[in-house]
């Protein structure tokens, strides 16, 4: 069996099995797109197929644009990894924490705390002493939102900065909100809007012209319906996450680590400037850098997630470090990240590689359909 015929099979027994509704894989090698396949339903209801220009909420994926855009920045002298996020809000100048119902001092979040996650700056929900501020934050944004009086990215950093962190700057690794506020300093330094930023340095020159913070009117048609079960009779999703709606316009929250809507074309497009460098926007050795481990042995512990076994992280990607833990064949130093609507990106400079998986099924990132397909690309090469 070729290549071609694997992963066609591979996708459609996901769906046939019920485990996915339909999605979209590219892979491509050395600057050129080599196998697509689309599979399935991106609106199962009305039986509209999914397709390579099928608008979808990529979440998460958003941080690998994110990474890209403070690269780019790094190496115009406009942001260093050890400034203090104190140094563009002053709300930070006196970050705490609560342990025992304590407020006691943090050192100071810095650049590198944001891009390796060990800032101490949460998502809603997470168990932490001290965590219902930011819970209460969370929700004064979506409110913010349906009242039609948005926070902007930056009233929102700076709103993060006043609530406690849920340990001290570098103490650990927590999956939170450090993105967004990036997002925010990535504003500050480029004098624009985070979105304005992105489209410049990112998508025009990679020909990304669907990916956005939004889904304007005229594209609303190609938008996939955003699934929480697959199979017979799939469910809609019932509710809003991270405070990410289906815009029509550019809200002025404009999310670095979770905001983006996006299509696999535009996405194979990210995945094969990374792995290829044919459009210029970052050199090698920025992509070197993105995909380097961050975390000390103290914070690893806390990075303990299934989907990060055989991973180091930094840069808000994960690294391939362990392939028999991953349970993958590509190459230590692949990287890349997922969303939690199913988006998925493995990139493989060595090997001027590609692979880009696009669903839209919740808690879809990386899983049993990715390692299939990845193990596929290099069980075929």
């Amino acid at each position: 069996m070729n290549l071609q015929e694997n992963i066609k099979e591979i996708m459609e027994r996901s769906v046939a099995n019920g485990e996915e509704n339909g999605g979209v894989f590219m892979l491509y090698k050395d600057g050129e797109k080599v196998l697509e396949q689309c599979v399935g339903y991106a609106d199962v209801e009305n039986r509209r197929a999914f397709r390579t220009d099928t608008i979808c909420r990529i979440y998460s994926c958003t941080k690998v644009v994110t990474s890209l855009a403070s690269a780019i920045l790094m190496s115009r002298g406009k942001l260093d990894t050890f400034w203090e996020v104190s140094r563009f809000f002053p709300e930070y100048a006196k970050s705490y924490y609560i342990r025992d119902g304590k407020k006691l001092e943090s050192r100071p979040v810095t650049i590198r705390d944001l891009l390796n996650m060990t800032s101490g700056i949460a998502y809603p929900g997470d168990m932490h002493e001290g965590v219902e501020a930011t819970n209460e934050l969370w929700g004064r944004l979506d409110q913010s939102i349906r009242d039609g009086k948005c926070m902007s990215t930056e009233s929102f950093a700076r709103e993060v900065g006043k609530v406690p962190l849920m340990f001290e700057a570098g103490a650990e690794w927590m999956y939170g909100a450090s993105a967004d506020v990036l997002g925010a300093i990535l504003e500050k330094v480029s004098d624009m809007e985070l979105a304005d930023f992105y489209k410049k340095e990112i998508f025009a020159p990679l020909g990304m012209t669907d990916t956005d913070f939004c889904v304007p009117k005229e594209k609303r048609d190609r938008l996939a319906v955003l699934y929480k079960t697959a199979g017979e009779n799939p469910q809609p999703i019932d509710f809003v996450n991270l405070c990410i709606y289906d815009f029509e316009e550019r809200p002025a929250f404009q999310s670095g680590g979770a905001g983006l809507f996006s299509t696999a074309e535009d996405l194979g497009k990210l995945a094969n400037e990374l792995a290829a460098g044919k459009a210029g926007v970052a050199s090698r050795f920025m992509i070197d850098f993105m995909r380097t481990n961050g975390l000390e042995d103290g914070q690893r512990v806390y990075a303990n997630w299934g989907s990060l076994q055989g991973y180091g992280y930094g840069n808000l990607l994960r690294c391939l470090e362990d392939r028999n833990r991953t349970g993958l064949f590509a190459p230590t130093g692949s990287f890349g990240w997922d969303g939690w609507t199913g988006p998925y990106l493995l990139i493989d400079p060595d090997h001027r590689m590609g692979i880009m998986l696009c669903i839209q099924r919740t808690d879809g990132g990386s899983g049993q359909l990715s390692r299939n397909l990845v193990n596929a690309v290099y069980g075929g090469m």
